[in-house]
């Protein structure tokens, strides 16, 4: 956004809580035994790569001239409760024949399943991704909604995934390897819509990537971008508030949900005033309703209410292991999913969620299988996601079984253990012999280093009445519904629209920038 809007002549300052810009964006490496061992502590993998390379021609650059990205191949290993194993591969004829064996025909219906899927991606980026949805009426716009409808079932797009996903496949090992994606948005295949089907068509036709040396690439680009351009960079400068005036007549004027305020500026947590005509909200938008905007009165109190009561994405107990030597079992991006298919989806919240013999589905990341600068030669450096309840739905879960909230502490230990158990039964043996060092990131820290509420990692989830208009800011065209509107007061990032992940963030950036520089001609 700042290199978007200092290029078109507007004068930007980027304002960081901490002492580096990215967010979640980040490469990291540990001190403590954890020397020469680099992590991808928040995105691992590249999906839609024009996307990113969009933000760069937008303003006149090259990808190419900041970093190197490159195809993994395979895109995924699923690793399954029985100890088997099916790969993601880019070969349709090869990934037909896997398939085959595993069940007769499915090879076929697959072939079917990712066009349909495939059309469903195209044709939904078009009419609701790059065209923002401001109004229920959108969803009956024949011309967003009728390509859509003449390529796919606009009813496979609203049923649950599972649904979807067991008209093709009989194996439920098959309706897995196409529905784990959900992971990554805090759904699970059974209450995800089937929309979701465009995450396994992403990386299954235009394929997962890479940044060379780590996505620490990407925040240091997408820095470089914009001092370029001219925005100033100011790390360890905390908002504390976002400053708004009312102005006499301006909600008759715009009308709808209009509180009859603009921004004047922000107030850092130093106390320093910056004036400012427009601002962009980038932390987790719940957050940015609780904390910053008191200047607004009841209607930001009411709009923090809506979203207390929300639902989230899961939170994460994230290890990263320097490992002494490699696991030839791993690819570069793995995920592990439990025989008990529907059950493994319920998030742990308490040590006895985690008791043998439970399987749980996690990501593993092993980039040494593409990049051996990310670990000691013969070493491997291997990020792993354990999905687990966020902070608050932990709380009801604990009070509604009766149970003490338990520790991070004691959750870690219980987490880690279970991850251990699996790599050992799936043949990978124990792992504690060769674990050099570890670091983890438990839900506080997700919730207080980045602002996420609840510690959601993946933020507001992606349900049916969180989607398109319904995800704030709310724009129903129902006053009653409808997020506060405050002249020059914008959002960006993972909860609002249109949703989760480094392309759909960088998508909503195109979106809001140009409704920006529209409001200021």
């Amino acid at each position: 956004m700042a290199s978007r809007l200092a290029n078109a002549g507007f004068e930007v300052t980027l304002l960081e809580k901490n002492g580096d810009v990215g967010g979640r964006c980040r490469s990291e490496t540990f001190a403590g035994g954890g020397e020469g061992y680099r992590f991808d502590t928040g995105p691992s993998l590249m999906l839609l790569p024009e996307r990113y390379m969009e933000q760069f021609t937008s303003v006149g650059e090259k990808m190419e001239d900041y970093m190197d990205v490159e195809r993994v191949d395979p895109a995924y290993r699923a690793h399954f409760g029985d100890h088997t194993t099916l790969d993601l591969l880019y070969d349709i004829e090869a990934m037909r024949k896997q398939l085959d064996e595993v069940e007769f025909g499915a090879g076929g219906r697959y072939i079917d399943w990712l066009g349909r899927a495939r059309a469903s991606l195209d044709y939904g980026v078009a009419a609701f991704i790059e065209r923002d949805a401001n109004s229920i009426l959108d969803f009956v716009d024949l011309s967003r909604v009728g390509p859509l409808a003449l390529a796919v079932n606009p009813i496979d797009l609203l049923l649950p995934q599972f649904n979807q996903m067991a008209k093709y496949f009989k194996d439920e090992r098959l309706r897995a390897l196409f529905s784990y994606q959900e992971l990554y948005v805090g759904l699970s295949p059974y209450n995800a819509p089937g929309v979701f089907s465009l995450l396994a068509a992403t990386e299954l036709t235009d394929g997962v990537w890479y940044p060379k040396g780590g996505f620490t690439k990407v925040r240091e680009s997408f820095n470089a971008l914009a001092e370029k351009k001219g925005a100033k960079v100011r790390l360890n400068s905390e908002v504390a508030e976002i400053l708004t005036e009312e102005v006499s007549g301006l909600a008759d004027a715009k009308g709808g949900s209009h509180t009859g305020r603009k921004v004047t500026g922000v107030r850092l947590a130093s106390g320093e005033i910056m004036n400012a005509d427009v601002v962009v909200a980038n932390p987790d938008l719940p957050c940015v309703w609780d904390q910053m905007l008191d200047s607004v009165g009841e209607p930001a109190k009411k709009e923090s209410e809506k979203w207390e009561n929300a639902d989230y994405s899961c939170s994460v107990l994230e290890f990263n292991w320097c490992l002494k030597k490699e696991i030839p079992g791993l690819l570069h991006h793995n995920v592990f999913l439990s025989g008990d298919y529907k059950g493994s989806w319920e998030r742990p919240a308490t040590v006895d969620d985690f008791a043998a013999p439970r399987q749980h589905n996690f990501y593993c990341h092993n980039p040494v299988y593409t990049d051996k600068t990310c670990a000691p030669e013969g070493g491997a450096s291997l990020m792993i996601l354990l999905p687990i309840a966020n902070i608050k739905e932990q709380e009801n879960i604990c009070k509604k079984r009766g149970v003490p909230v338990p520790s991070e502490t004691e959750l870690v230990e219980a987490g880690r253990q279970a991850i251990l158990r699996r790599f050992k039964e799936a043949g990978h043996g124990d792992l504690t012999e060769i674990i050099a060092h570890e670091s983890v990131t438990v839900p506080s820290e997700w919730r207080d280093k980045f602002n996420i509420k609840n510690g959601a990692v993946f933020g507001l989830s992606h349900g049916l009445l969180q989607l398109a208009a319904f995800r704030p800011p709310v724009r129903t065209g129902i006053k009653q519904l409808d997020s506060p509107v405050v002249d020059g007061l914008h959002f960006v990032g993972a909860s609002t629209r249109p949703g989760n992940g480094v392309p759909l963030v960088l998508m909503g950036v195109k979106v809001v920038a140009e409704q920006i520089m529209k409001e200021a001609a």
